[in-house]
């Protein structure tokens, strides 16, 4: 496993977490981040194109020898950095997959005619245990960077060199504003509590939206490893006496970098 509906009305009010963590990503929405010297900060667009998106700091050398070579270091640093946050996040989606599996369970032992009222109670604690275990992992972080949102969020931006021009390889803020993984939040197993009562529809739903996830994870993994081999090749060369000169920073009006994934 290595990649709409407007929720903010449908969570219940006991949802504290969860909509702390809706509040926090609103927020990540108003400013772009990027990956640069190998930590992802926010966009300076005040500064310099090298120190802004690859090195993070000022140029320390007009030698074109020794600024091809710490730039194709630093664009591998960005790389590195952009598939930790990816791999962080497949982790976490691992572990959230382990507790839906875990309200499946709950779920049926909730509808089971031959359980008594006790155990059918225990079952919603268990629910309730793993719910709050996906809205604790809303909050996760990387580098003090949401890894979820809730809805549409600006990714994270790696710079990467491709022959004549820069490209930006984005890396997304995992979506968890999904109608089955909402309808859960908000639900219940077993009952009179708040929420809805959940049923098997609903879990197959968000089984298939996580499952969806996963694979766009694992996209965005590959994509960036594909490059990161290709900028290690580049460096090696570099190193064993071949020249390689940077390109150019574009001064297109649709921004230094090109988006040719965003057109696909």
């Amino acid at each position: 496993m290595k990649e709409k509906v407007h929720s903010s009305s449908l969570l219940p009010a006991e949802s504290a977490k969860f909509t702390h963590s809706i509040r926090e990503n609103q927020n990540n929405r108003g400013f772009a981040k990027v990956v640069a010297g190998g930590r992802i900060v926010r966009l300076r667009n005040e500064v310099p194109f090298y120190e802004r998106l690859v090195t993070g700091q000022p140029a320390v050398s007009d030698s074109q020898g020794l600024k091809s070579r710490a730039i194709l270091e630093s664009v591998t640093s960005n790389l590195e950095a952009g598939i930790n946050m990816v791999d962080r996040q497949e982790t976490i989606l691992a572990k959230i997959g382990g507790r839906l599996s875990d309200i499946a369970l709950s779920l049926n032992k909730s509808r089971d005619p031959n359980l008594s009222h006790q155990d059918k109670n225990e079952a919603q604690q268990k629910f309730i245990k793993s719910r709050d275990f996906v809205r604790n992992a809303a909050l996760t972080t990387y580098d003090n960077t949401a890894l979820f949102s809730n809805g549409p969020a600006k990714p994270v931006t790696v710079a990467v060199p491709s022959g004549s021009k820069w490209e930006g390889i984005s890396v997304d803020r995992i979506n968890l504003s999904q109608p089955g993984l909402i309808t859960i939040d908000k639900g219940k197993v077993y009952g009179d509590g708040p929420g809805y009562t959940l049923d098997p529809g609903t879990i197959k739903r968000a089984f298939q939206e996580w499952r969806e996830l996963c694979v766009s994870n694992s996209m965005q993994y590959s994509l960036l490893a594909d490059r990161l081999h290709g900028i290690r090749l580049k460096l090696d060369d570099l190193l064993n006496g071949k020249d390689w000169h940077a390109p150019r920073e574009s001064i297109s009006n649709m921004g230094p970098l090109s988006r040719p994934h965003l057109q696909n």
